[in-house]
C-alpha cells in the first residue's frame, strides 16, 4: 500500500489518493503515511487538500508533521492549521522551532493566533495544557428548539456536542444538559428547566493527574474547565487523558527502570548514554555499599565457603520481592487509592506480605540447602535471613514511594534503586551477620 501511496503522489494521480483516504480510518492512513517522506506527504496534502487530509494527518507523528510543514506552500498551510482543532494547533505550535513558529503564526487570523498563544502558556502538566476551546454551548433561556438549531451550527466546529454547556451572558458555568436531553425535551421548554445545575468541573491551573483521576471516577467523556471567575475556558475530551495516561504508564515505567522520560528508541547513540548514566552512577554508589557489606565478612566467607553460593539467592529474591511492593504501592499513588493518612497500614500488610512470604520460600530454600549440603545451622540461617530480608523488602518497597510522594517528589522516581540497596545490603548483612555469628556451630556440623 505504501508503495502505491508513494506511485499515485509521484505521478500526482488525484484520484487513488482520495480512496485510500476514503476506504481507511485516520489513524491507519496516517500510519502509512508517517512511512513517507516529509516531501511526499506534503504533496499528499497538496493533491487531495488540507480539508481531506487533515483527518489523517493530525494523527502523524509530531516530528513527521513538523518537517511536513517546512514544505507546504504558504497558502496550503495557512488552510490546514486553520482547520485543525485549537488544542492539536497548540501543541503542534508549542513543538517548532522559534523561526517555523513566527511563520506559522503570522499566517493565522489575529483572535486564533490569541487563542494559541494562551493555550501554550499555561503549564505543561496543568489542565489548561491540555484543553480545547472547541466546545458546545447554550445559554439558559432558550427554547429547547432553538437550541437544537444552534447546535447544528455549531456542530461543525466543535470537538463534541454529546455535552453541552449552559452559560450566562458573561460565560459562567451554570450548568450542563446532555444531546438527550434536549432531544427528548419539549420545543417550547427553556434550557435552564432540563439542565443539571450540578456541574463538575476543573481549575485551569489544576494538575492534569487529578483531572485524569476525576474524569476517570466520574466516567467523563468530557471535563470543562474554569477560571478561577468560573467562567467555562475549554474542555478536556476524553481522547486527551488517554494520551495523559499513557504519558503517566510510560513515564512511570521508565522511572522504575530508572531511565531518563526523554530517551526514545530513535534517540541518538550519545544522548542515550548521557541520559542513563547518572542514574548508573548512583546504582554503582549503592552497590558499592552493598560489596562493602560483604567484604566485612570476608573472612567468615574464607572459613565457611558454602556462604558465597547462597548469598546471592538471599539478596536476589528479596530485590525481587521489594519490587512487587513497590509496584504496587507506586501505581496505588498514581491511582489516588492511597492518601497521605492511613500509611501506617499499608506499610504493616507489606511488612506482613514480607513476612509470611519470606517463612514460606525461607522454609523451602533451607530444605533444599539441607539436601545439598546436609547442614542444619545453614538451613536455619537461611530461613531466618530470607525471612528478614522479605520483611526489609516490604518495607522498603512501600516506604520509598511514600516517602518521595511526602517530598513532592515522584513515587517511582529512583525508587529501584534505593529498594534494591536496601535489600541488597540487608540481605546479605542478614545472612553473613547470622552466619558469623553462628560459625561456630556451621564449622561443627560439618
Amino acid at each position: 500500500m505504501v508503495e502505491k501511496l508513494r506511485e499515485a503522489i509521484l505521478e500526482r494521480s488525484r484520484q487513488p489518493l482520495l480512496e485510500f483516504i476514503q476506504e481507511l480510518h485516520p489513524a491507519d492512513a496516517a500510519e502509512q503515511l508517517a512511512q513517507l517522506t516529509p516531501e511526499h506527504v506534503a504533496a499528499f496534502i497538496e493533491l487531495i487538500g488540507p480539508s481531506e487530509a487533515l483527518f489523517a494527518f493530525e494523527f502523524v507523528p509530531f516530528e513527521l508533521q513538523k518537517e511536513t510543514l517546512g514544505q507546504l506552500p504558504r497558502s496550503i498551510l495557512q488552510q490546514l492549521i486553520s482547520l485543525m482543532s485549537p488544542d492539536d494547533r497548540a501543541d503542534l505550535v508549542e513543538e517548532l522551532d522559534e523561526e517555523s513558529r513566527e511563520r506559522l503564526l503570522a499566517l493565522l487570523l489575529k483572535a486564533e493566533r490569541q487563542n494559541i498563544l494562551k493555550l501554550i502558556t499555561y503549564p505543561e502538566d496543568s489542565a489548561g495544557a491540555y484543553m480545547t476551546t472547541d466546545y458546545a454551548f447554550l445559554h439558559p433561556d432558550v427554547p429547547t428548539r432553538e437550541a437544537l438549531n444552534q447546535l447544528r451550527l455549531q456542530a461543525p466546529r466543535k470537538e463534541t456536542i454529546y455535552y453541552v454547556y449552559v452559560v450566562d451572558h458573561s460565560r459562567r458555568l451554570t450548568g450542563i444538559v446532555s444531546l438527550e436531553d434536549l432531544i427528548m425535551a419539549k420545543p417550547d421548554q427553556p434550557v435552564a428547566e432540563i439542565m443539571h445545575a450540578n456541574v463538575i468541573s476543573v481549575r485551569v491551573d489544576e494538575d492534569i493527574e487529578q483531572v485524569t483521576k476525576e474524569m476517570t471516577h466520574y466516567d467523563f467523556l468530557a471535563m470543562p474547565v474554569v477560571d478561577p471567575d468560573l467562567r467555562l475556558v475549554g474542555i478536556i475530551t476524553y481522547d486527551d487523558i488517554f494520551d495523559v495516561m499513557n504519558e503517566e504508564a510510560t513515564e512511570d515505567m521508565y522511572l522504575l527502570a530508572n531511565l531518563d522520560t526523554d530517551e526514545k528508541i530513535t534517540t541518538s547513540l550519545p544522548q542515550s548514554v548521557k541520559l542513563r548514566v547518572p542514574w548508573l552512577l548512583v546504582n554503582l554508589c549503592t552497590a558499592l555499599l552493598a560489596s562493602y557489606t560483604v567484604s566485612v565478612f570476608s573472612e567468615t566467607i574464607s572459613r565457611f565457603v558454602v556462604l558465597a553460593s547462597l548469598m546471592p539467592i538471599v539478596a536476589g529474591l528479596g530485590g525481587n520481592a521489594g519490587t512487587q511492593s513497590l509496584t504496587v504501592v507506586v501505581r496505588a499513588l498514581a491511582l489516588g487509592e492511597m492518601k497521605f493518612k492511613g500509611n501506617s497500614r499499608v506499610l504493616l500488610k507489606q511488612i506482613g506480605v514480607g513476612l509470611f512470604s519470606g517463612l514460606i520460600c525461607g522454609l523451602i530454600m533451607a530444605g533444599i540447602a539441607f539436601l545439598w549440603y546436609g547442614n542444619v545451622w545453614l538451613s536455619l540461617i537461611l530461613w531466618m535471613a530470607m525471612t528478614a530480608n522479605l520483611i526489609l523488602a516490604g518495607l522498603f518497597g512501600a516506604m520509598v514511594p511514600i516517602t518521595l510522594r511526602r517530598l513532592k517528589l515522584d513515587p517511582a522516581l529512583g525508587s529501584s534503586v534505593f529498594v534494591t540497596m536496601a535489600t541488597d545490603t540487608g540481605g546479605f548483612l542478614a545472612f553473613l551477620g547470622l552466619s558469623h555469628l553462628l560459625l561456630d556451630h556451621l564449622l561443627g556440623s560439618l
